[in-house]
This record gives C-alpha cells, structure tokens and sequence, in this order.
C-alpha cells in the first residue's frame, strides 16, 4: 500500500497525517480558502479552482517537475516512508519532533561536495558528515539545536535527497538554530542552498521544498526579520511558492526576490561570490 501523506510530505507538500480525504490550499495558486481536495485511500486529487485533477502520481510530478516514471520508480522502490509512532496527533509542536542520533561519521565529507565550491568550515560549520555509501549528510537540528532528523544527498542516484524517517519538513525552517537576531534573511528551498548564502555571508533558512506550511509561517514571523529575501528555484514551483509567500509575509515584514540568471535553477549554482552579491543586490520588492 502506497502511503501517499508520505511522500507528499516528503515532496513538500503540506497535509494531515491521519486521515483519508481532506482539503488543502492548492499548491499551484494562491488560495483564499483551502480548495484542493485530495483522497489518499484512491490516490485522487482535484483542484476545485481548476489547476487540475487526477492521480496524486500526477500531482507529484507537476509539484516536482520529475517524470511520471521517476515518481513510479520512488514509490516501487518505497524511496520514502513515514513512522506514525513520531506523533501523537496531527499537527505536533517542535517540541513533540523526535530527536535522533547522527547517523553516520560525522566531519568526514564525501569528496565531490567540493566540488560544488564549499568550504570545509562550511561544511564542519553546518556538522555534515558521510554515510557508508559515500552520501552526504547533512544534519536537521531545531530551533533549540535538538538534532531532530537529516537529509543524505547521494550524488548518482534518484532521488538525489532522501530524508530520515519521521523528519517532518513542514514543521521546521533548517538553519533556523543557526540564526540569532537579523534584519534581512534569505529564504530558499534547499540545505545546499541555505549553506551557500550562509558561506558567502547572508543569514538564510530553507524550506526543504516548495511548499510554505502555516507552521513554517509562524516560525518566519517568531525571527521578527525586517525584510525576507525569497531565494527560490528557477522554476514553476518557485514561482508559485513566491506568490504565496508574499501573500502570507507582506504584512508582517518587506518582501523581495531575486531573478536568477538564465539556466541558472538555484543560488548554489552561483559559484562567483561578485555575482551573487549582484543577483542579490538587484532583487526586486513589491
């Protein structure tokens, strides 16, 4: 049986744990009130705003831009499962998230991170280490540094990101710990993301997805920041996930974003630090 909370869970996607049909704020729009309806004992989804209809297999590949077969081959391979046992209703506070034990070596790194130009102070910094096949880990702590899950970034595999068991994304900003008082901070969807910006000097937090939950809302809101910088992928569902963060934010503190260069998809793909500050500095405000 496909446990299809999980992976939408796992996709970023928002929804209750313990029941069988619910409605949601639609992914692709931004809702006044919550108009996509989704049942995961049949796998059915529909938007009654008109964003769509059909199987949550096609749901999860338009949220994800992967393939049909990609998203198949997750759920065959059971890339993805949930622990019920974590949680004793259905939307825990952070004090109810597990806390865990690291998983692997910790401040060994796989080699290919450098890579992708990160520093090992960086990667030291954020407590990253190694699994036994070469993966990297990168730790979830919560806002009261409790290490409370972790992510393994595998460098030929799909997906390229598996989570542990039990971690849920939408309860928690990754790099929030990291974060004592600031008037400006960057928003991304990825760890690899937020620990780039934070190598190059801007204090940032990931989503670890597309998706802006309510509890992620109110912890953006707790870090009173004057203004957030949406540092979001080149893509539909960033796109989408600006819109609907504006919405959400705009009047609790200012709200920009930034372009990113043509075929460029995320922040980390930015390997020249004069031309991140640029993309940053030329951010644009509603």
């Amino acid at each position: 049986m496909v446990n299809w909370a999980s992976l939408l869970l796992d996709a970023g996607i928002d929804v209750p744990l313990e029941r069988d049909q619910f409605n949601i704020s639609c992914p692709f729009h931004i809702d006044e009130l919550p108009s996509c309806s989704i049942n995961v004992t049949i796998g059915k989804w529909i938007c009654f705003a008109g964003c769509g209809q059909g199987s949550l297999v096609t749901l999860l590949s338009k949220f994800t831009g992967q393939g049909i077969e990609n998203i198949q081959r997750d759920i065959a391979n059971n890339a993805v499962e949930f622990d019920f046992d974590f949680f004793e209703n259905e939307f825990p506070s952070e004090d109810e998230l597990a806390e865990v034990e690291y998983p692997g070596k910790r401040q060994i790194v796989p080699e290919w991170i450098f890579d992708r130009g990160f520093s090992r102070k960086t990667l030291k910094d954020w407590d990253c280490g190694m699994n036994d096949y070469g993966d990297l880990i990168i730790p979830v702590y919560d806002a009261k540094q409790r290490l409370v899950g972790w992510m393994e970034r595998r460098i030929d595999a799909t997906p390229k990101y598996m989570y542990s068991k039990g971690l849920r994304k939408s309860q928690l900003l990754f790099g929030e710990h990291k974060i004592q008082s600031t008037q400006t901070i960057c928003i991304t969807e990825g760890a690899l993301d937020t620990m780039w910006l934070n190598q190059n000097g801007y204090t940032s937090v990931a989503l670890l997805g597309a998706s802006f939950s309510y509890a992620q809302q109110d912890r953006l809101k707790a870090l009173r920041p004057e203004e957030i910088v949406l540092c979001l992928d080149n893509d539909d569902a960033g796109q989408t996930a600006i819109n609907k963060i504006n919405s959400c934010m705009r009047d609790s503190c200012v709200v920009s974003w930034i372009e990113l260069p043509e075929r460029v998809k995320d922040v980390q793909e930015i390997r020249q630090q004069t031309l991140l500050k640029q993309v940053i500095d030329n951010r644009a405000f509603w």
